[in-house]
């Protein structure tokens, strides 16, 4: 059963008792992440999370890092365009080890300009490698030019001009201003005593203060068609074609990921077996999904020879048209809801996976929907469902992204639909 929980401070905990395991897992969740970034901010939430393992009030960068061993299991940190979190995943004998180590890191940083100024540097490294990763960059093509002017259209580390220009007071400003108990969610799951985790969540918590949960910019999507391209000396051409897709608690949202694990979630999928088993034009190619408050996108990616951009869109289009013609049929419709359950049932095994759930959740919306609902939704999906969703948002004008060499010339052939 999953409890809430409020601390006398304002921070919301999330607790999911799993009394077989042996293990728990513990989230931290900072409504912190590009999304919620002013232009004048952006890469700070991701800065921020590089910052917590340079030490804290009680401790080095050196005495974290052991503390880290010792625990034994994995304690980390990550952000994303929605939020940063800081977890930890270890043997339940630990976990108030664990939640010592995270609180302390998150409430009492210990920030010097000598450690700022060397993971600036760490950070500008990160930003030039993924400057060598073309499908890192035509994504970030795409939302660049999807949301122009919009918080969604900038990158999780921002730019290396931006970086380059920050000062301490900057990212201090930052985390003023987002890293409150309001907003901010606790979320523990696994094998632990609600009791027990809720007085030292109150005495570690203890002087923490701060209110008010941020709102999520609205983000207005570009309609399609369109196509950006950037010429990159790579050796494949990497593409990214758009769709719009669902907000996060759509209820169409389920069926929606259903088409898309058949379309092209997996080897037995349509895009696999068309574009690579029977023709061989690709090595790698999946269509997925992201999902925002108010909007979602629904993207088709492939990587591909320069020569074989036309015919990779000229097949894609072609499953999308017989989408639109057919939708799925019942053997494909019987595979994928076997895979989701499948999937879903062994992921809620995991007391991360659990944990991950309830924290991203309450902070985003507010509620939480429980293994068991969620479970009973999925075994509602029709294959009716599946197919009314997919014409929807395939009907839609797409917009595309292109990396690579001479790739304006390339695309600009046989345009959006892969027509020379």
């Amino acid at each position: 059963m999953i409890q809430t929980y409020t601390l006398s401070n304002g921070l919301v905990i999330m607790m999911e008792r799993l009394p077989y395991l042996r293990s728990a897992a513990i989230g931290l969740f900072v409504k912190a992440g590009s999304i919620m970034e002013e232009a004048t901010q952006n890469g700070l939430s991701h800065f921020i999370e590089h910052m917590a393992f340079k030490g804290t009030l009680q401790k080095s960068a050196r005495q974290i890092a052991m503390e880290i061993d010792l625990i034994g299991g994995n304690v980390n940190a990550s952000t994303s365009k929605t939020a940063t979190v800081y977890y930890a995943h270890t043997t339940d004998k630990n976990l108030k080890k664990a939640l010592d180590l995270l609180s302390d890191m998150l409430v009492n940083p210990h920030e010097t300009e000598e450690d700022f100024e060397r993971e600036r540097q760490v950070i500008l490294e990160e930003i030039a490698m993924e400057e060598d990763s073309p499908e890192d960059l035509v994504f970030n093509l795409l939302h660049k030019n999807l949301y122009p002017s919009q918080t969604l259209s900038r990158t999780i580390l921002g730019s290396k001009k931006a970086i380059s220009s920050y000062t301490l007071t900057d990212l201090k400003t930052f985390r003023q201003a987002f890293y409150v108990p309001g907003n901010t969610v606790l979320s523990v799951a696994g094998h632990f005593n609600p009791e027990q985790l809720i007085a030292c969540a109150e005495e570690v918590f203890s002087g923490w203060q701060g209110e008010g949960r941020k709102p999520v910019p609205a983000q207005t999507m570009l309609p399609g068609p369109a196509i950006f391209t950037r010429d990159k000396d790579v050796e494949q051409a990497h593409l990214c074609i758009n769709y719009p897709g669902l907000p996060s608690l759509h209820e169409d949202r389920h069926a929606l990921a259903a088409f898309s694990a058949a379309f092209g979630g997996g080897v037995s999928s349509r895009l696999f077996q068309k574009v690579r088993e029977e023709h061989g034009l690709v090595y790698s190619i999946y269509s997925g999904l992201s999902f925002y408050p108010d909007n979602g996108e629904f993207t088709i990616y492939a990587a591909c020879a320069p020569g074989k951009v036309n015919r990779v869109l000229d097949l894609i289009q072609q499953e999308v048209t017989a989408v639109l013609k057919e939708g799925i049929n019942q053997q494909e419709f019987m595979k994928t809801m076997a895979q989701i359950k499948t999937g879903f049932v062994l992921g809620m095994e995991s007391a991360y996976q659990r944990m991950a759930s309830m924290g991203i959740n309450q902070l985003l919306h507010g509620r939480i929907v429980t293994p068991r609902e969620l479970l009973a939704m999925l075994r509602k999906i029709k294959r009716s469902d599946i197919n009314r969703v997919a014409g929807q948002v395939l009907a839609s004008e797409p917009v595309l992204a292109a990396v690579g060499k001479k790739i304006g010339q390339q695309v600009n052939k046989g345009g959006i639909d892969g027509q020379a």
